[in-house]
C-alpha cells in the first residue's frame, strides 16, 4: 500500500542528527559496567536522565523488581588424569554450586557451531547417545537454553560450551522469558553450566579421546529480584497522542559493551532530543523505553514493560522498533535485518530513502526484546546493520547476536574500537525514518496480504512434510479468501492517504489494522495466550501445525503418530478460527 510521505519534513529531520551528545553517551558508557542492579547501571541511567531533564523531554523512571541471575565467577580443574585449571565462565541461571565442588567424567558430545545467526540458539542432537547420566557434557556453541535443557533431561551432571573464538562468550541459558509465572517458574535449568574459550575446549577434547578425563568445578552467581531502571519517554504527537510507535533498547550490558548496547542507547538519546525539539509536526506519538534485566534477565525489563502497561499497549501501540547494536565497525549491509512480513515493502523503502541502499528482512527470531508478540504487535528492526558477508569470510568470524557481527560481542573486549560514528549515523537515519513514518502515516504502513502469503508458503510446507497424512486444505482455502479480502482492503485504503487521520474513515481502516496484528502476530509467533510470554526457545511460524515435520520419523498408525495427528487437527482449528476473525474485520470497511 503506497503511502504519501513527507520527505521535506524527513530530510529536515535527518539534517539534525549530531554525534555530540552520542559521543559523550559512549566515552560515560566505556567507564561503566552496566550489569543490571548494579551502581554502574543506576549510573548510567542517571546520565541518560540528566540529558532528557535538560531537553525537556517527557519521561518517568520506573524501578521495578526484576528477576535476575549474576554471574560472579567460575572453576574448573582437570583431575584425572593430572591436574590443571582452565578459565571458565558460567552463563546466568546455571545452577549455583557455590563453595562446594562437584566432579565427574568428561564425555564430548559434537553438537556443532552455529553457521548463522537463525541457528545460534542451538539445534537438536541426533541419534542415540547412550547411557549420560552423570557425566559432564562438553559440546561446542553458546551456551543457549535448548542444548542445556535437553542434556538436563539425560540426567548429566552439567554441561560445557566451547565458545567459537579465543574468547569466550557471555550468556543465559534459562528458557523463562522474563520473570516467571506459576506455570513456568520450575523450568530454570536443572544442572551447572559452564564455558570456555575454543582452545581450552579443543585440548580438552582430545584429552578425552585417550584417557578417561575427570573434572571438578564450582559455578558462582548471584540470583534474585533486583531493583533496576526503567526509563519511560513519552513524545506526544498532536493529531491522534493516544497511539504511539514504541521504539526501545536496553541499558544493561556484559563488561562495557559498547557494541551492544552503548551504540543503541546513544542512538535512542539523539532520536529523543530531535523527536522532542521537532514535537509539533509529529502526528501520533512515540513512546521511547530504555529497560535493564536484558542480559541476565532473558529480557526481563522489555517483559516487565509488556505485562504492567499490557492493556495500554493492546489499545495504542502501533508498533515495535528494537535498537540493538547499531553504528559498529565494518557493519555496512543492511541484508541481515528483521522484521514482520506486513511492514516487509515498509522497511525496504525506509532503509532506500534513509540511506540508498537495499535491504532484507527475515523472521524474527525468538529473542531480542521481541515480548510483544502475545499481545499482537508489529515488530521491525531487531539488529541494525551488520557486516556483509564477504567481509565476515575475509576476516574469519563466526556468528555473533550483535555488535554488528564483530566478534568482541559479549566479551571483555566490547570496547570503544567496536563504535564507529558514521555507520551509527547511517543506523540512526534509517531508526529515524521507520519510527516517522510509522508515527506519520496516514493510514498505519502494514501490508496483510504479506502476512498470508507468508502464512500460504508455511502451511504448504507443512503440508508437504505431511504428505498423505494430515489435510491442510482447509486451512489453504481460508488463507486465500482473506488474502483476497486483504487486497480489496488494501485499494481501498489507499485512497484514504490525502485525508486527516482523525477522519472517521481513517481511524476505523487503522482500527482494522491493529486488530488485524492483534488476531494474525499471536497464531504466528506464539504458542501461549495473549499477555503471557511464551518461552525463549525458537517458535516456528505458524507453531499450532509446526509439528507436521515429524510425520517422517513416526511409524504410520502408531501411538505418537495418532497423538500428532490430533494435535494438528486442535492446532488447525486455531488457526482457521484466528483466519476468520480476521476476515471478519475486513467485513466493517
Amino acid at each position: 500500500m503506497a503511502k504519501a510521505v513527507n520527505t521535506e519534513l524527513e530530510r529536515g529531520l535527518l539534517e539534525e542528527i549530531s554525534t555530540e551528545v552520542p559521543v559523550q553517551i559512549l566515552e560515560k558508557f566505556s567507564t561503566l559496567i552496566r550489569e543490571s542492579g548494579s551502581e554502574d547501571e543506576r549510573i548510567a541511567a542517571d546520565f541518560l536522565i540528566n540529558y532528557l531533564k535538560e531537553w525537556g523531554v517527557p519521561h518517568q523512571v520506573h524501578t521495578p523488581e526484576l528477576y535476575l541471575s549474576v554471574p560472579k565467577h567460575s572453576y574448573l580443574k582437570v583431575t584425572v588424569p593430572f591436574e590443571k585449571e582452565y578459565r571458565v565462565k558460567s552463563p546466568a541461571f546455571s545452577v549455583i554450586t557455590g563453595d562446594e565442588a562437584l566432579t565427574g567424567e568428561l564425555v564430548y558430545i559434537s553438537t556443532g557451531y552455529a553457521k548463522g545467526i537463525n541457528d545460534i540458539f542451538g539445534t537438536k542432537t541426533q541419534g542415540d547417545l547412550g547411557d549420560l547420566n552423570g557425566k559432564i557434557i562438553l559440546t561446542e556453541g553458546y551456551p543457549m537454553p535448548g542444548k542445556v535443557q535437553e542434556f538436563s533431561d539425560k540426567g548429566v551432571t552439567a554441561i560445557m560450551f566451547i565458545s567459537p573464538g579465543n574468547n569466550i562468550h557471555e550468556g543465559i541459558c534459562t528458557t523463562i522469558w522474563g520473570a516467571p509465572d506459576l506455570d513456568n517458574m520450575n523450568n530454570e535449568p536443572k544442572i551447572p553450566v559452564l564455558a570456555i574459550n575454543k582452545p581450552d575446549g579443543n585440548e580438552l577434547i582430545e584429552l578425552s579421546k585417550n584417557e578417561k578425563v575427570v573434572l571438578e568445578f564450582k559455578t558462582y552467581l548471584e540470583k534474585g529480584w533486583f531493583n533496576c531502571p526503567v526509563i519511560d519517554m513519552f513524545i506526544e504527537g498532536k493529531e491522534e497522542p493516544e497511539k504511539y510507535v514504541l521504539l526501545h533498547g536496553h541499558l544493561d550490558s556484559w563488561h562495557e559493551g559498547i557494541g551492544d548496547n552503548a551504540t543503541g542507547n546513544a542512538a535512542l538519546l539523539e532520536m529523543a532530543r530531535i523527536l522532542n525539539k521537532n514535537r509539533d509536526k509529529l502526528k501520533r506519538s512515540v513512546r521511547i523505553a530504555v529497560w535493564t534485566g536484558h542480559s541476565t534477565g532473558r529480557y526481563a525489563g522489555s517483559t516487565w514493560f509488556a505485562d504492567q502497561f499490557g492493556i495500554d499497549l493492546e489499545n495504542n501501540c502501533i508498533a515495535s522498533v528494537n535498537c540493538d547494536s547499531p553504528g559498529c565497525r565494518w557493519a555496512t549491509s543492511y541484508e541481515y535485518m528483521m522484521w514482520m512480513s506486513e511492514v516487509d515493502q515498509f522497511c525496504q523503502d525506509v532503509v532506500k530513502s534513509a540511506v540508498n541502499q537495499p535491504s532484507i528482512g527475515r523472521r524474527p527470531l525468538r529473542a531480542g526484546d521481541y515480548s510483544f508478540n502475545n499481545i499482537g504487535i508489529t515488530s521491525y528492526f531487531m539488529l541494525s546493520s551488520s557486516i556483509p558477508e564477504d567481509v565476515l569470510q575475509e576476516k574469519g568470524y563466526y556468528p555473533v547476536g550483535g555488535c554488528g557481527g564483530n566478534i568482541e560481542w559479549h566479551t571483555e573486549e566490547d570496547l570503544m574500537h567496536v563504535a564507529d560514528l558514521k555507520i551509527l549515523v547511517k543506523d540512526i537515519k534509517v531508526y529515524l525514518t521507520g519510527v516517522l513514518r510509522a508515527a506519520n502515516a496516514t493510514v498505519h504502513p502494514f501490508n496483510f496480504a504479506s502476512t498470508a502469503d507468508e502464512f500460504e508458503e508455511t502451511i504448504r510446507t507443512y503440508q508437504d512434510a505431511a504428505g498423505s497424512h494430515f489435510d491442510f486444505t482447509p486451512a489453504l482455502k481460508e488463507v486465500a479468501a482473506l488474502r483476497e479480502e486483504l487486497l480489496v482492503f488494501n485499494e481501498r485504503v489507499a485512497g484514504l492517504t490525502d485525508l486527516e487521520i482523525t477522519e472517521p474513515e481513517v481511524k476505523q481502516a487503522n482500527q482494522i489494522l491493529e486488530k488485524l496484528a492483534r488476531i494474525l502476530i499471536p497464531i504466528n509467533f506464539t504458542k501461549r495466550g495473549k499477555f503471557w510470554h511464551d518461552s525463549a526457545l525458537n517458535v516456528p511460524a505458524l507453531p499450532d501445525i509446526a509439528p507436521a515435520v515429524n510425520f517422517s520419523r513416526l511409524e504410520e498408525g502408531s501411538h505418537e503418530f495418532k497423538v500428532l495427528k490430533t494435535h494438528l487437527t486442535r492446532g488447525q482449528n486455531r488457526l482457521i478460527w484466528a483466519l476468520q476473525e480476521a476476515r471478519e474485520l475486513l467485513s466493517y470497511i
